[in-house]
């Protein structure tokens, strides 16, 4: 029998309990469908009822191609957790990640193939289905048309782009176009050119000074997990930590996290980069005096800067614009690290990433849509790419399918491009596949099936393997019957040596690799921008933080997952400067149109501090006319305002144009869960400069003192963490008198009364992502409330037209369940100007000591426990919601919605969402309380365990689902009472503080001060 790792085992750990579950189980990696309620009279093998297996498997969710792994519980996959063996990202997963369950389990994905007839799809065999492909495959090469087929498929790393090709080779077809519109083909293209890679390691760690020119290394660009884990390390030295420092027109989430906000006029960054080239000694032809004046940056700033970059070695610099003159950009940059000798340093292209190799462009797509409109594509076949939405209406790619005579999409979802398709053939999801990746040259990441199939669904590579069969020509080359046959007796060591290194996710050895990377479309470049008119705006267009290119908008918890930055959901949004918006009369929430020569949109405005004056801006991710329930009629496709040119590098030019603003006089509410953006003087996110760091102990203002803990034996009273009262009330429950009565084992409490279970929370790693809020959305089975249908539970029995179908309706009437709340603070700027500061906190339940939720139930549904969790008890709890009035810190969230009426569309978990809810935790009814609860069923597992095993609990055994899934490592938890816990250093440390330590609540979260590095002379505010 195997035995389940705890969430957040340490690695030795891992590895001994995955390995003991066998290679036979990794292999298998699946259960039974539950299709009844019956209870298994022969157990699957491997399979016990009520105890998880877990299997290491890659994630697909991006391009970089992260290590999980799933946790499964009778069959079904129950939650992802980053792989801890994994060299890339560690064991940490981002909020994405975390989601792909959601697609896995999406209400709205194709239960099994579809044909069209009389112009509408309609379900079909697979006999049917396969017939039909094999037929027109068969025509096409008698014809001699099979060298008009394309075919487009997602960009991924692996053995299956060279199969494809291989395949394609086969039936007379050209090579496929692996495409991702959130690549930078600019970046791209210049590290060939520079380093030789197309995406060399990136160690921010290493450097003393970063500057980003517009690339968001905390979002999209590049690896977002491996990146993020470096920076926090880097942020995590203290006064021996880097710099760093954001130019571009707009701060993103990356850019909030910046030290310094250079804010540039649209189009001008590449004169910076190229000004400061010359500066450290590479004669570009731009002087700093010049790039001063059209950027509109002081020439001081720039001359700082420059002495800096000269001074602090080494240093790295990275580039991410999406303007005309990318690839320019991104050259200059490159050419400044290697003129400061960065390169093999911090820079290392001997540690390439090759996820990012063999990327098609924007370029190559647009080509493709000019052929098929010309009739020049016999057959268009796509799979895991959406470019009906994910390229501009100007260049008309859903028109253009029109032109084409057969089309078959290999997507899972019902999305703008497969609606359009004559035949769909739906794929597996990765979750449900065999598979392969390189994330690092060198190191192979397995994907393995980790359950059977949800619906009638095929691999893509067992399709093509078996219309193969149809051709005896073809037949003869593929004497496999399956991808997964093929795939093992590829990689090293064949079926043997695959399914030894199953259980860790990964082997030494390389994957199949392509040809050489086809010839790139001749890109259309487009023209210098002309002089914007009077009354005019530089166009910002970047992608979703969140939602990506859009890919994550059929997926809930994104949805309802707020933009980091602007704390915005399921909803688009135009982002205007205070001072910009003061003048033009607009408010919070106006309807804006904005329009460009390709088109126009209508959405709310939002007035930001960290958007350059005479800039407006929109992210991607929202528009969708298909694609589900849950993405389907949300918001706007910012690429409707593109022309559809490009950078000489291939790379979109989304925005960086000029646009009108205009106010259509209608105003509808934000779906914002932003409170205030500032603090008030609460000193909720408090903050020290790097001086204050290294002064002596009680100089420098540091703000409320603590007693300085020190751990001993007896575990004795904590000061700031355990109050007299809970004190006292843990020694009542393990008196004598107690025990006596018959109401506790003996001793049953005595391990408890000596922890207290807390958690610290570096505000100096934390970075604003928020992958600890889907992950405890995952762990916890929290409902989202913000889907359109769902505004139909507010008014049961009402006719239609007083449904409050509105995307997020339900958040606008503040009913959102998100057990941690992402707090975002500014500090500074309040005149306007880009000296501010942000500082984001994770706000969950304190589980404070003195807690005055508890005095106030009148039934007893919250209480103290003896290791110092605040309980919520949700059979008790009868909905008086005194409790939430009497939390300062609104961490404790009412439930107005049911889960058992589909008839009425409340079910807040459409099937098979359901699938995913952690048995472990209870799904709350309608008319309770819900808060944080320290993940309690963790604590209670691995209590449990050690019990059962006779012997203490390991410092570290385990964690919280936030504090596992967090990239930056910014969340601790564990036994704050024994020193040898993580925590209880944290706890101990000189940045400790206690959020409205005032009150005397005593709370087990304990913040550590963010550390700032401002330029010499900055005014920017050290703290609150």
């Amino acid at each position: 029998m195997s035995v389940p790792p705890p969430s957040g085992v340490k690695r030795r750990e891992f590895l001994k309990i995955l390995g003991a579950t066998g290679a036979t189980t990794a292999a298998i990696g699946c259960g039974t469908p539950v299709d009844k309620l019956v209870p298994y009279l022969v157990s699957p093998d491997q399979t016990v009822p009520g105890v998880s297996n877990w299997y290491a498997t890659t994630c697909r969710e991006c391009a970089a191609g992260c290590g999980v792994i799933a946790e499964v519980r009778d069959g079904r996959a129950i939650k992802l957790e980053g792989n801890p063996e994994h060299p890339l990202n560690q064991g940490a997963l981002c909020a994405r990640g975390q989601a792909a369950l959601q697609g896995l389990y999406n209400p709205d994905r194709y239960r099994g193939p579809l044909v069209r007839e009389n112009g509408a799809l309609v379900a079909t065999t697979w006999d049917k289905a396969m017939q039909l492909f094999s037929q027109k495959l068969g025509e096409l090469k008698s014809r001699g048309q099979a060298g008009n087929v394309v075919f487009i498929n997602q960009h991924e790393h692996g053995s299956f782009p060279a199969f494809l090709d291989q395949w394609l080779g086969n039936v007379g077809a050209p090579p496929h176009l692996s495409w991702d519109a959130e690549l930078n083909a600019a970046v791209l293209e210049a590290n060939r050119q520079a380093y030789g890679v197309a995406w060399p390691s990136l160690d921010f760690a290493a450097a003393k000074l970063i500057v980003s020119f517009g690339a968001d290394f905390l979002e999209t660009w590049g690896a977002n997990v491996p990146q993020q884990l470096s920076f926090a390390d880097a942020r995590a030295r203290g006064a021996d930590g880097p710099r760093f420092v954001y130019i571009g027109a707009r701060r993103s989430l990356t850019g909030l996290n910046a030290d310094q906000w250079i804010p540039t006029a649209v189009g001008s960054i590449g004169d910076v980069a190229n000004a400061l080239l010359g500066a450290v000694g590479r004669s570009t032809g731009v002087s700093l005096t010049q790039a001063a004046k059209s950027s509109g940056v002081p020439l001081e700033t720039l001359e700082a800067l420059s002495a800096e970059l000269k001074a602090a070695k080494p240093s790295l610099l990275v580039s991410g614009s999406m303007g005309a003159g990318a690839l320019d950009l991104a050259l200059a940059v490159n050419e400044i690290n290697l003129a400061l000798g960065n390169v093999g340093v911090t820079v290392k292209p001997a540690q390439p990433l090759p996820a990012f190799e063999n990327a098609s462009t924007y370029a190559d797509v647009r080509a493709v849509a000019e052929r098929m409109a010309a009739g020049g594509v016999s057959m268009l076949m796509v799979r895991g790419a959406n470019p009906a939405y994910s390229t501009p209406r100007a260049i008309g790619f859903a028109a253009a399918m029109a032109k084409v005579p057969f089309k078959v999409g290999f997507s899972s979802w019902p999305d703008e491009t497969s609606e359009l398709c004559d035949l769909v053939l739906p794929d597996h999801h990765s979750l449900e596949s065999w598979g392969d990746a390189e994330p690092l040259r060198g190191t192979i990441s397995l994907q393995q099936p980790v359950m059977d199939p949800v619906f009638t669904t095929r691999a893509t590579a067992d399709v093509l393997i078996a219309a193969a069969q149809g051709d005896p020509a073809l037949a003869a080359r593929y004497p496999f019957k399956d991808y997964r046959s093929w795939l093992m007796a590829r990689l090293p060591g064949g079926p043997a040596g695959v399914t030894a290194a199953l259980p860790t996710g990964t082997m030494s050895g390389a994957v199949l690799q392509r040809a050489a990377r086809r010839t790139p479309a001749a890109a259309r470049v487009a023209p210098a921008a002309p002089a914007r008119a009077a009354g005019e705006f530089g166009l910002i267009v970047r992608f979703s933080p969140v939602l990506g290119d859009g890919r994550g908008a059929n997926k809930p918890w994104l949805q309802e997952l707020p933009d980091p930055a602007i704390k915005i959901c399921w909803q688009s949004w135009v982002e205007i400067h205070p001072v910009t918006a003061h003048t033009l009369g607009v408010g919070l929430g106006d309807l804006v149109k904005v329009e460009t020569s390709a088109g126009s949109v209508i959405a709310p405005a939002y007035i930001y501090l960290g958007i350059q004056r005479d800039s407006v801006a929109l992210m991607l991710g929202q528009g969708h006319t298909a694609y589900g329930r849950y993405a389907q009629n949300v918001g706007v496709n910012a690429l409707d305002l593109s022309a559809g040119r490009e950078d000489r590098s291939g790379q979109l030019i989304p925005g960086m144009t000029s646009c009108r603003l205009t106010r259509t006089g209608d105003t509808v509410p934000l779906v914002t869960t932003e409170g205030s953006a500032r603090q008030h003087g609460r000193g909720i996110a408090r903050a020290m400069t790097v001086a204050e760091l290294i002064a002596p102990e009680g100089k420098a203002g540091e703000g409320k003192g603590e007693e300085e803990f020190v751990g001993d034996a007896s575990h004795a009273f904590l000061p700031g963490l355990r109050a007299p009262v809970a004190n006292d009330a843990q020694g009542d429950l393990g008196d004598p008198a107690s025990t006596a009565k018959g109401m506790y084992a003996p001793d049953h409490w005595s391990g408890m009364a000596k922890r207290r279970w807390a958690m610290t929370v570096d505000l100096s790693r934390c970075t604003g992502c928020s992958a600890c809020v889907t992950a405890c959305y995952a762990e916890n089975n929290i409902p989202t409330v913000g889907a359109p249908w769902q505004g139909r539970a507010l008014r049961p029995g009402f006719p239609d037209s007083h449904w409050d179908t509105r995307p997020g309706a339900n958040i606008l009437k503040g009913r959102e369940m998100n057990w941690i709340r992402l707090e975002r603070y500014f500090e500074g700027g309040e005149d306007g100007s880009a000296d501010f500061e942000t500082r984001f906190v994770p706000m969950m339940c304190q589980h404070c000591g003195n807690a005055p939720c508890e005095p106030v139930c009148p039934v007893f549904a919250t209480y103290h426990s003896p290791d110092g969790l605040n309980v919520q008890v949700y059979n008790r709890c009868v909905g008086t919601r005194y409790c939430s009035n009497n939390c300062p810190y609104k961490v404790r969230y009412f439930n107005w919605f049911g889960y058992g009426e589909p008839e009425r569309r409340q079910y807040a978990f459409p099937s098979p969402l359901d699938w995913q809810l952690n048995p472990d935790v209870t799904v709350r009814g309608k008319g309770v309380m819900e808060k944080c609860s320290f993940c309690v069923q963790r604590i209670r597992e691995a209590e449990n365990r050690a019990t059962l095993e006779k012997r203490e609990l390991e410092p570290d055994e385990f964690t919280t689902s936030c504090a596992q899934a967090c990239p930056s490592r910014a969340l601790t938890f564990g036994d704050a009472a024994d020193p040898a816990w993580s925590v209880a250093e944290g706890v101990a440390g000189r940045r400790a503080y206690h959020v409205f330590e005032e009150l005397n609540t005593y709370t087990a979260v304990v913040y550590l001060k963010k550390i700032n590095h401002p330029a010499a002379g900055s005014g920017t505010p050290a703290r609150a």
